[in-house]
């Protein structure tokens, strides 16, 4: 079931349509299902969206890398782990720093205890670049949003927040079962 919205419905009645629908009990593969389907909706949407004249485009694995360092806070990743968040193998992931450390976005560290394990960080110019990045695409996003009312935006606001929470426990399991197929893979 694909959702878009018809431009002679508010986003409340198209919500209430789809609400009233007939629908089968939630279970793990009903959910799944329509988790796909606007995971590919969303992503279509964003690309198209956010395609930016840049160094780094929106939807690429360097951007995903970029906003991964970029996280205030966040203590700096191995290698391996980026490449685990990633779902990447350590060559490709080697490949896409080699590109990044080239135009000054990301350097590598070797750990003071430890110099196999390789920690990444994000430059002053790669923090700069994603600071430019997000304000487009907050830009973007704003001027899309502007055609909603003022109950619409409160609306969307509370799923997203809803979701967000949601896909926390999601993201969670996933990567659960990420670092159990990689122990798995090293046996």
């Amino acid at each position: 079931m694909t959702f878009f919205l018809r431009y002679d419905k508010t986003v409340t009645e198209y919500s209430e349509e789809v609400i009233g629908m007939n629908r089968e009990p939630a279970d793990s593969r009903h959910v799944g299902e329509h988790f796909m389907e606007f995971a590919i909706e969303f992503f279509n949407l964003a690309k198209n969206s956010y395609h930016q004249q840049n160094q780094i485009r929106a939807n690429s694995a360097a951007f995903q890398v970029l906003m991964q360092l970029n996280q205030p806070g966040r203590q700096a990743p191995t290698m391996s782990e980026m490449a685990l968040q990633l779902g990447i193998t350590k060559q490709q992931l080697t490949k896409l720093i080699n590109d990044l450390e080239e135009k000054n976005l990301v350097r590598r560290q070797h750990g003071s205890m430890n110099r196999r394990h390789v920690y990444l960080m994000i430059t002053p110019e790669g923090s700069s670049i994603m600071k430019q990045l997000r304000k487009a695409m907050l830009d973007c996003t704003v001027s899309r949003l502007s055609s909603y009312n003022q109950e619409e935006l409160a609306e969307l606001d509370d799923c997203l927040m809803r979701l967000s929470t949601l896909l926390e426990k999601f993201a969670a399991v996933s990567y659960t079962h990420l670092r159990a197929h990689e122990t798995l893979a090293n046996l």
